[in-house]
């Protein structure tokens, strides 16, 4: 009988493992929320508590033990105001500073590369979600050197469908994805579980381009074309993104509802 060695066995176990580790994107500009030059839309209040922190709560309520925030528009300001804000939230913050904030967001995730240690939640800090969304994600094992997105087949009740990333999805797996597609039947809530091999993905996708830049989608869609990316049905349970005036309202009265 074969003997695993200490380097496969220690692979095994974290392939195996539910998320400790979550990595949330903020480095973007936000223009269409951020008012002027001095805003920082991830400190946006929505419910007397900034859009970010309520991020950072909710993933330490969920079991996570450090949170990687990737920072790049006025990265100085976010960071100081984070460790104040977040100072009694039981989970260590990781500040990753991504030089190239004005590509695209998928250069975003690939700066958390080398803070990752294993299976990992992904999200983005303009994104409202209500709490059992988090605490479900957390308990889920993503599906070997894959990703899974939890995706929002409630179409009817999508805030701003225009803006919303579509996904077709077939048999638990994503097929298409993006803004424009025409043939959907889901829509990407910002929610992730990924594996590390997301970062390979990524990595192939920028290598791609002219200008050595890929968005999280590209990156999605290369682990469509092997079929790694798999989906999860976030049922009843409810999201908001929060990218201008009217999301943010929107995003208030579902705090408002939940109470959270």
């Amino acid at each position: 009988m074969l003997e695993l060695t200490r380097t496969a066995r220690k692979t095994i176990n974290k392939a195996m493992k539910t998320p400790k580790q979550a990595v949330i994107l903020a480095a973007g500009l936000g223009s269409r929320l951020a008012k002027t030059s001095d805003d920082v839309k991830p400190l946006k209040l929505v419910g007397g508590m900034s859009l970010i922190q309520r991020n950072i709560q909710l993933l330490a309520n969920a079991g996570i033990e450090e949170v990687i925030i990737i920072t790049g528009y006025h990265a100085d300001v976010l960071e100081a105001t984070l460790r104040h804000d977040c100072r009694n939230i039981p989970v260590k913050l990781t500040f990753v500073f991504n030089p190239e904030f004005r590509k695209s967001n998928g250069i975003s995730v690939l700066c958390a590369n080398e803070s990752i240690h294993g299976n990992f939640i992904l999200t983005m800090a303009d994104h409202i979600f209500e709490p059992e969304m988090i605490r479900k994600a957390a308990a889920i094992i993503p599906p070997k050197n894959g990703a899974l997105l939890c995706v929002d087949y409630k179409l009817d009740q999508v805030f701003d469908m225009d803006d919303a990333t579509k996904v077709r999805v077939r048999d638990g797996k994503v097929t298409s994805i993006g803004k424009q597609i025409t043939d959907y039947n889901a829509v990407d809530t910002g929610l992730f579980i990924c594996t590390p091999t997301l970062f390979s993905a990524l990595q192939q996708a920028a290598d791609a381009s002219p200008k050595q830049d890929c968005s999280l989608s590209e990156g999605i869609a290369a682990l469509m074309k092997t079929g790694r990316m798999h989906v999860q049905d976030i049922g009843e349970l409810t999201w908001q993104d929060v990218d201008d005036d009217m999301m943010l309202h929107q995003a208030e009265i579902m705090v408002e509802k939940l109470g959270a």
